[in-house]
């Protein structure tokens, strides 16, 4: 879909070269502006949506609180995905829902917003990830002088994708990032000014994580687990970002120790990487000790019956799956990734090792296998933290304050 917005970015870059008045009209419009063109009280959340993981889940709680809030809160998506995000939203039958149907094939598709921006007139757009938010900022932004906050959920990006950011950063009001190292990128990278910059966690509905619905036991009974496995979970989509090859090769290490021999490995969750894990799993003699649960609503359950969690993931913005491991109080085994580093620190609630060491992986669970107590005191620690730093209040209440900023302190 890059190759398709590169359109967008010549005619940018022709419009920047010869002063067009739109352009430059744009980048200097002011809030007072903006909020003389707001007809509604409707809130655009614009996302990609292609399978259900921590964007999904950000949206779909900033869509339930903003609609709690009074607003009218229409979430689009640029691609149809697996459905789930729009399926979970239709228990909220006031949240309006629409997908712009675009694939590989079809990125034109994207010019349909314009329509529905036309007739909607949203009073802002949130826009998430990358195509989301340059799309907001061209077609919201540019063409409609809609208030555009850009959510970055990464801890970098790749070099053609930094240049259209660039480009199009005037056309953002705020550029919200998960974490300091997200932060660091985007001062250096992205040379976003640090009036639109915005630090906000994200945050995790820890009470709703520490209520599952059914008992531990009959959890573990239905993944096909016993209560006397140590069971130790990852909840991530199945991408070559979260390498999962490292985090099986090192349960291969830590099975062949005397530590892990009651060892289980639960994966949760599903993606394009799911055949080629697999089979390496079949390749290590694995399948008999990891469990494919598959994609997974019922999180308060899945967090129960983990004895622990692991992610060993390249590079993250702020993992959503290790807050939640966080707030249930799990020992977390993780690799010092940027934007994991952020949350977690070596020792006091977690166990951190180097990104792709196997061995320091395997040695870090076996460790938290046979030093319960240890085990214990991080998890109450880690636990301590995501109440205090990641609640989804907080986060809330943060996203709060922007709209307030941008359309007026009597909105809301």
């Amino acid at each position: 879909m890059d190759v398709a917005f590169a359109g967008y970015a010549s005619w940018l870059i022709v419009a920047l070269a010869k002063g067009d008045d739109s352009l430059r009209a744009s980048q200097h419009v002011g809030h007072a502006d903006i909020i003389s063109c707001v007809e509604s009280r409707t809130i655009l959340l614009l996302t990609t949506a292609t399978l259900w993981g921590g964007t999904e889940n950000q949206v779909f709680h900033q869509a339930r609180h903003l609609s709690e809030r009074g607003f009218q809160v229409t979430v689009g998506t640029l691609a149809d995905g697996d459905g789930t995000l729009p399926r979970e939203l239709s228990a909220n039958p006031e949240i309006t829902t629409f997908s712009l149907h675009t694939t590989k094939r079809t990125p034109w598709r994207v010019m349909d917003l314009a329509i529905r921006l036309g007739e909607e007139r949203p009073s802002l757009i949130i826009a998430y990830l990358f195509h989301p938010y340059l799309v907001a900022r061209i077609l919201g932004r540019l063409f409609r002088r809609i208030p555009v906050i850009s959510s970055f959920r990464s801890g970098g990006q790749g070099k053609w994708r930094c240049f259209l950011d660039r480009l199009t950063m005037p056309l953002t009001d705020f550029f919200v990032v998960p974490s300091e190292d997200s932060a660091r990128f985007a001062r250096e990278e992205l040379k976003v000014p640090e009036k639109k910059l915005r630090v906000i966690p994200i945050g995790v509905d820890a009470e709703w994580l520490r209520s599952p619905q059914v008992p531990r036991e009959e959890t573990r009974e239905l993944l096909g687990l016993t209560e006397q496995d140590f069971v130790i979970g990852c909840v991530a989509r199945f991408h070559p970002a979260k390498d999962h090859e490292t985090l099986l090769r090192a349960f291969k290490k830590l099975k062949d120790k005397n530590e892990g021999r009651q060892a289980k490995l639960l994966l949760v969750g599903k993606g394009k990487d799911d055949l080629r894990v697999r089979a390496l799993a079949e390749k290590l003699n694995l399948l008999e000790d990891v469990v494919f649960a598959g994609f997974r609503r019922n999180l308060p359950d899945i967090y129960s019956a983990m004895d622990a969690f692991c992610l060993t993931s390249r590079h993250e913005g702020m993992p959503n799956a290790v807050l939640e491991a966080m707030a249930t109080a799990k020992p977390i085994v993780a690799t010092e990734a940027p934007g994991t580093s952020t949350v977690l620190s070596h020792r006091r609630n977690a166990l951190l090792v180097p990104v792709g060491d196997i061995t320091s992986v395997a040695g870090a669970l076996a460790c938290v296998i046979s030093d319960s107590a240890m085990a214990a005191a991080l998890g109450q620690q880690a636990c301590a933290d995501a109440s205090a730093k990641y609640s989804i209040e907080a986060s809330n209440a943060a996203y709060d304050a922007l709209i307030r900023e941008l359309l007026g302190s009597g909105v809301g």
